[in-house]
């Protein structure tokens, strides 16, 4: 199933031939299906089954990111290298894929829904569309077989229960100036300069940010400066983009208010001034989806407790990790039905070479067997 999987080019936004596989696979395990459409020829696939209890809900998603760097072999085909499986996609996120279809062959008459969604690597449109469509009402539990990125972990194999990961969200900064001659320096006051100033104290801000008590701390960095100098002029606009991890309890909204806390108190200090009446103006980054919230499960839930002791039971004592960056988890926290993440081992993710521990996907799969035997 896994080779298939890498076998087909699903690189966002080309997902129409891996859902099709999807979709059949699913028919073929006694699912009914349906697709939700984000556009021409792109669509989340989900599917039901059973009709006993609350719905265990399975969910991966389809898209891949691009070929980056230099493959060794051809990165759309499975390449076995002792434990390791080579693959466009064989960790991010097939295999979690793979394991579903094989756990959802086991024979029930629990309800079980399973999502495979689109454009998870992009802005997640795949995964809200998914909520919005109210296709997780009523369920006990989301599992998710992504890619643990924590790296305070360090497995040998997979007994890692991922409860939580950060949130992101970008914030959009507007730096005035003051435009003058470029041969009457005196004159003006380069928005290129002031920003420079800027991206040193944000930077700064890393070293005081405050741990939190499960996922990793905050973190911010500037991911874009632009500005320019128009005719022979002082550049009198520039505008930063900061990129920020959030913890809870934090929100966009929160973020962005410190954000404008900080900035007032470095005009207080002197460090910037008023500009001809203008001063630093900073607003979160309008795109298509929501910014992703950061979540935590409660490792006291007990879908949690069951998945842990199966885990316990087939592979070895499991922990818990916390995702340093953001999923469609994320978007699936906001429905209030708990998430969580159980995963192969692999790396080299998003990038050339990308592999999954061919022993730890199937001690993934006996797990998640196993949790639908039982549920």
């Amino acid at each position: 199933i896994l080779s298939d999987l890498v076998s087909i080019n699903s690189i966002f936004p080309n997902e129409a031939k891996l859902g099709e596989y999807l979709e059949k696979a699913l028919i073929e395990r006694g699912f009914t299906t349906r697709r939700i459409y984000l556009g021409e020829n792109r669509f989340n696939v989900v599917a039901e089954r059973g009709s006993k209890g609350s719905p265990i809900v399975f969910y991966g998603h389809m898209d891949t990111v691009p070929v980056y760097g230099n493959w060794s072999n051809s990165p759309f085909k499975l390449i076995e290298k002792g434990d390791k499986l080579h693959g466009l996609g064989s960790v991010d996120m097939k295999a979690g894929i793979a394991a579903i279809l094989c756990a959802v062959e086991t024979k029930t008459d629990q309800k079980i829904k399973v999502a495979f969604g689109a454009d998870e690597e992009n802005i997640s449109e795949g995964g809200w569309a998914i909520l919005n469509d109210g296709f997780l009402k009523g369920a006990s539990v989301v599992i998710v077989p992504e890619i643990n990125d924590d790296p305070r972990s360090k497995p040998n194999r997979s007994t890692t229960i991922m409860l939580g990961r950060r949130g992101r969200c970008v914030y959009e900064i507007h730096v005035p100036g003051r435009s003058s001659h470029g041969a009457q320096v005196d004159l003006g006051i380069s928005a290129i300069a002031e920003a420079s100033k800027l991206v040193l104290e944000i930077e700064a801000l890393n070293k005081s940010m405050q741990p939190h008590s499960h996922l990793l701390k905050p973190t911010q960095f500037i991911r874009k400066i632009s500005a320019e100098s128009t005719s022979l002029s002082i550049p009198e606009s520039a505008v930063l983009e900061i990129d920020r991890h959030l913890v809870t309890p934090e929100t966009p909204e929160s973020v962005l208010a410190s954000i404008k806390s900080f900035i007032d108190s470095l005009y207080s200090k002197g460090v910037f001034k008023e500009i001809d009446g203008k001063k630093i103006i900073v607003k979160i980054k309008e795109r298509k989806t929501p910014y992703l919230p950061p979540y935590v499960t409660s490792q006291s839930d007990p879908v949690v407790k069951k998945l842990a002791s199966l885990v316990e039971l087939k592979v070895g004592t499991p922990s818990y990790v916390y995702g340093a960056s953001v999923a469609d988890e994320n978007v699936f926290s906001t429905s209030g039905v708990p998430i969580i993440g159980y995963c192969p081992i692999g790396h080299q993710y998003h990038s050339a070479d990308e592999w999954v521990s061919k022993s730890s996907y199937l001690e993934v799969v006996d797990v998640l067997r196993g949790f639908v035997k039982s549920h």
